[in-house]
């Protein structure tokens, strides 16, 4: 039985670049191809595959949180997250969410394969680069950190709002964009706001940026 693969990135030469290394498999076959995170989101909606291969920095929604909404659909569906950067935080949001696969892109056309294989199997699968440790060390001290709440006590509907603002988007756009009114953009807007302390437009788009909700 052939092992069925989404691969979602905003850059068309990735996602062709892994979908040739996926094609010299015989039982791994892409079935569908996303641009952002909206569209996988979409994607698995609609249809069932095995893997889930998902970029961290996607326009109109990022790859976390579209993982995190994967999930919600199925918490069983299998995910794999390629990233640019072996930042310890992304690394710590991924596993939170239970995603059992990091791949960093520099090295991902060596590892796609053996990472899809072991995410099948319900292992896990870390880009060496990234110490073995990280897993137990994110275990011991899950919950724990400092400064960890502020993203975890947004809602999913908040992180998705906080992205678009960051990323330029006006509240009427914002609105559009959801299908959500005015005033409902407007109040998850202040909400944001009141929970993180902040009170300015840069420094929500700062504390976006810190935090990987969007890469701008």
């Amino acid at each position: 039985m052939d092992i069925k693969v989404v691969l979602a990135d905003d850059h068309a030469i990735v996602r062709q670049g892994l979908a040739a290394v996926i094609s010299q498999e015989q039982d791994i076959k892409v079935v569908a191809e996303a641009s952002n995170g909206k569209e996988v989101v979409d994607i698995a909606k609609k249809d069932s595959a095995d893997i889930f291969i998902i970029d961290i920095t996607m326009p109109i929604l990022n790859g976390l949180e579209a993982s995190s909404q994967i999930m919600q659909i199925n918490p069983n569906n299998r995910i794999i997250i390629l990233s640019m950067h072996d930042n310890r935080a992304f690394i710590e949001r991924a596993l939170s969410l239970g995603i059992r696969g990091y791949v960093l892109k520099d090295s991902a056309a060596d590892e796609i394969i053996q990472a899809i294989r072991a995410i099948y199997k319900d292992e896990y699968f870390l880009s060496p680069r990234i110490s073995t440790f990280v897993i137990q060390d994110y275990i011991d001290s899950r919950g724990k950190k400092i400064g960890e709440k502020k993203i975890v006590s947004l809602t999913d509907r908040e992180r998705e709002i906080l992205q678009l603002i960051a990323e330029g988007y006006t509240n009427k756009e914002v609105g559009t964009h959801l299908k959500i009114s005015l005033k409902t953009a407007l109040a998850h807007r202040n909400n944001i706001m009141q929970k993180l302390g902040i009170h300015r437009q840069a420094d929500l788009i700062r504390y976006a940026l810190k935090e990987g909700i969007t890469a701008i």
